[in-house]
């Protein structure tokens, strides 16, 4: 009696430590785009980064099947993973005549060669060679909240030359659209853009790869200094959250909930 209650307690635990391990519950299995990736066309381990208006995504399926989309070509392969190993075989690749495939041929390149991986925060992910050194750094890809896409108009923001919390109202003559899609972010101004990727869950918000124009045009108030555009920058890398009210006022908001932007849907 004793020897089967001593077999059932062990199967049960063996059952239990299955599901902790489970692929449904790992962190691994979705969609991350590319951000970084070690460029065959340099000698260093030195990451590049990857161009803001492509898109390159990598899919982990929990069945051992991976798919890497890019904007021309479609990589895929099957994986293996045990903890913090991660091996990639079968590798094959569509080869499309496009413009420029140095990108394409560097993730068929890395693939091979990575051997363990890292998340941190739930959002990052990077892939590593053999000797730690990282060949391939990736963000979560969810599409964000429907709600979130689209054009919106700023109307307040948090002015780099202002030391105070209170919000700067925008020029009557400036005209500033901040817009939001699957892949990534647009603002444009009277005179300048400022363009990147962001990534949304659950009413958080970062934005990552951002890069500005920066034309200074006399004659427009907005553009003699540029100060609107440096705060919208600067803002942008400060944002952690957002706000919807009634799904036609955005706000953005710092890590202590300070309102960095407020905007009106178009």
């Amino acid at each position: 009696m004793k020897t089967n209650i001593l077999t059932a307690i062990m199967l049960a635990l063996a059952i239990l430590v299955g599901s902790c391990n489970s692929p449904s519950d790992n962190a691994l299995y979705r969609e991350w785009r590319l951000e970084k990736y070690n460029c065959i066309a340099t000698s260093s381990y030195g990451l590049t980064q990857v161009n803001g208006n492509c898109d390159f995504v990598l899919q982990f399926d929990n069945t051992g099947v991976f798919h890497c989309t890019t904007d021309c070509n479609t990589i895929s392969g099957s994986f293996e993973k045990s903890k913090t190993a991660l091996k990639f075989s079968d590798i094959s690749f569509t080869e499309l005549a496009c413009d420029n495939m140095i990108v394409e041929r560097s993730i068929v390149y890395n693939l091979p060669c990575i051997k363990s991986y890292e998340i941190t925060d739930d959002s990052i992910l990077v892939l590593k060679d053999d000797k730690g050194h990282i060949l391939m750094e990736l963000i979560r890809y969810d599409l964000p909240d429907e709600s979130l896409c689209g054009k919106w108009q700023l109307e307040k923001y948090n002015s780099i030359v202002i030391t105070s919390n209170e919000l700067t109202d925008i020029n009557e003559e400036s005209d500033c659209v901040l817009q939001l899609n699957n892949t990534g972010f647009v603002c444009t101004t009277d005179c300048n853009i400022i363009s990147g990727n962001f990534v949304e869950d659950n009413n958080i918000l970062g934005f990552s790869n951002i890069s500005m124009t920066e034309k200074s045009i006399e004659g427009i108030v907005s553009c003699d200094d540029m100060e609107l555009e440096r705060s919208i920058e600067a803002n942008l890398h400060c944002v952690k959250s957002y706000e919807l009210k009634n799904n036609t006022l955005l706000y953005l908001k710092d890590i202590y909930g300070h309102i960095l932007m407020e905007l009106t849907k178009q």
